[in-house]
């Protein structure tokens, strides 16, 4: 068995001198170790805290098993052949470890040159905080440096506002960082440092190349700009769980999912997870209802084991629209957080295909527990929420659609007074009002349509093509018909949320000042 000796250390460690600070090492006060390696071991090291002191429990991985630290601080793993990368599983009680440019810094790149390698690594031990708050960013998507631009001046100078009214902020991506266009992570990369707050990425599935040859290849330009593509780190009483569910099949075809080795991974990575933890599970593609355009590879099992944890949220991005969808799993309830994007439809307006604003999510959590969440749309106040339709208007010349709620063949409503609401980030457990002159008058009822405002705007001022990704339906829409409708005037509809939050309008949409660029 190979002991590891004091000389043995201080050799590697000094090796291991880089962005993970561990040059910070007291070499001198580090007590020799005496664990001694398995036989199997390929891939070993030593974790230490800012006192030199070992770090028991930590867990570390390679990206396709885990391990645990012993009492002397040491992990040992039989590397995959394929792993990339060795990262450790930053706990409650670790503070997140940072580059020069604020940039998480959990992992090392292998070093494949012996059979049996070595990577240490330092952390800082600190205190439990119980409270943090998750900025959610999905899909900035840019293909050009206009657009890096306009990610910048307009969701990062927003998110850099609002920073300071949060408590323990962390950012993070969902995937398509960039619009098949790898030339520009470095320039996105570059967007989101030195922002006052640390972002983990998500890979989607155009920041794989499009053009590579295999899965492997397809993810160097990622990997070796961000790092890992699946990893996992805890806050509070919170486990964040980060993959790549996108299954590159080569040359542009790609299908939602994880691989054998992914899934082998994932429970791995989640067997050292208390049942009463929280997970928060990133992903890029939806998982919805599985279908073919979904999260498809592993779906039930999944949603299985998410649901033996006391919450578990889903994550992504994806579609260019906000829409929450409610998983009934073994008695749990599964909350799926499907967002609308950073560049809204493209970067082509200030909206997504369904009408949200361009923005991203904003989530407060405190142990275990999720304690509010909203959709912060860019350049708006965060009561902004909703946005309200005379269903009788017409929205431009008829053309491609009849671009009148009234008579749109989901909503088909008849007589005068009638409002349309879409409330972009509610669900089955919100309630919409409608009042008159103070007085409510009814609850609204839930409609899936187009947001013929924004659809008029794509189709018929842009040109894009009914039926497409511009042209979409969804199920945030709520009508409801006022008792004196001359004018539709002194109306108000009132969105509240679980947490309840209380979001009004006053006022109706007619024209489509705000829609292009800011």
């Amino acid at each position: 068995m190979k002991q590891l000796s004091r000389f043995i250390l201080v050799y590697f460690l000094f090796l291991s001198c880089g962005k993970d600070k561990v040059a910070e090492i007291d070499l001198d006060a580090v007590e020799p170790v005496k664990t001694e390696l398995n036989g199997s071991t390929t891939l070993y090291g030593l974790i230490v805290d800012q006192n030199n002191k070992p770090v028991e429990n930590m867990v570390v991985s390679d990206g396709f098993s885990t391990a645990k630290t012993d009492a002397n601080g040491v992990y040992q793993l039989e590397r995959h052949k394929k792993a990339k990368f060795v990262f450790y599983v930053s706990s409650a009680d670790v503070a997140i470890n940072v580059d020069e440019d604020n940039y998480p810094m959990f992992y090392q790149k292998l070093v494949l040159k012996d059979k049996v390698i070595r990577h240490d690594f330092k952390v800082v031990k600190t205190d439990v905080e119980d409270k943090f708050t998750l900025f959610a960013i999905a899909d900035p998507q840019c293909r050009n440096m206009s657009e890096v631009a306009r990610f910048k001046n307009e969701t990062m100078a927003d998110i850099k506002t609002n920073i300071s009214r949060y408590t323990n902020v962390i950012g993070l991506t969902l995937g398509d960082i960039v619009f098949d266009a790898p030339e520009l992570l470095s320039e996105m990369k570059g967007a989101m440092s030195n922002q006052g707050i640390p972002f983990f990425q998500t890979i989607g599935n155009h920041d794989h190349l499009q053009t590579a040859s295999s899965e492997d290849k397809s993810e160097e330009g990622f990997r070796n700009t961000f790092g890992p593509t699946y990893y996992s780190f805890d806050r509070a009483n919170v486990h964040i769980v980060v993959v790549d569910n996108v299954i590159y099949e080569g040359k542009q075809s790609y299908r939602g999912g994880l691989t054998e080795s992914h899934w082998k991974w994932l429970q791995s990575d989640l067997s050292h997870v208390s049942k009463d933890k929280m997970i928060l599970f990133v992903c890029h593609i939806p998982f919805r209802n599985g279908s073919a355009v979904n999260h498809v590879d592993y779906y039930n099992e999944i949603l299985d084991l998410l649901s033996t944890f006391k919450e578990a949220h889903i994550l992504n991005g994806h579609t260019h629209y906000q829409t929450n969808y409610l998983h009934k799993r073994n008695g749990k309830t599964i909350y799926e957080h499907v967002h609308g994007t950073a560049c809204g439809a493209w970067w082509n307006s200030t909206i997504c295909a369904d009408g949200t604003p361009n923005g991203y999510a904003v989530y407060e959590i405190e142990g275990n527990s999720m304690k509010n969440w909203k959709y912060k749309s860019t350049n708006y106040p965060d009561n902004f929420q909703l946005r309200v339709y005379d269903a009788s208007q017409a929205f431009g010349p008829t053309n491609k659609y009849n671009y009148i709620f009234a008579d749109s063949g989901n909503l088909n409503l008849s007589g005068d007074g009638w409002v349309v609401a879409n409330v972009w980030n509610a669900d089955d457990n919100w309630k919409i009002e409608l009042f008159q002159n103070g007085v409510k008058v009814q609850d609204m009822t839930k409609k899936t349509s187009r947001d013929l405002w924004a659809t008029y705007y794509h189709l018929e001022t842009l040109g894009k093509t009914k039926g497409s990704d511009f042209d979409k339906s969804l199920n945030h829409f709520y009508v409801g018909k006022l008792n004196s409708p001359a004018g539709i005037s002194n109306f108000e509809v009132r969105a509240t949320d679980i947490f309840g939050n209380v979001y009004k309008a006053t006022t109706l949409k007619t024209d489509f000042m705000g829609i292009g660029a800011y």
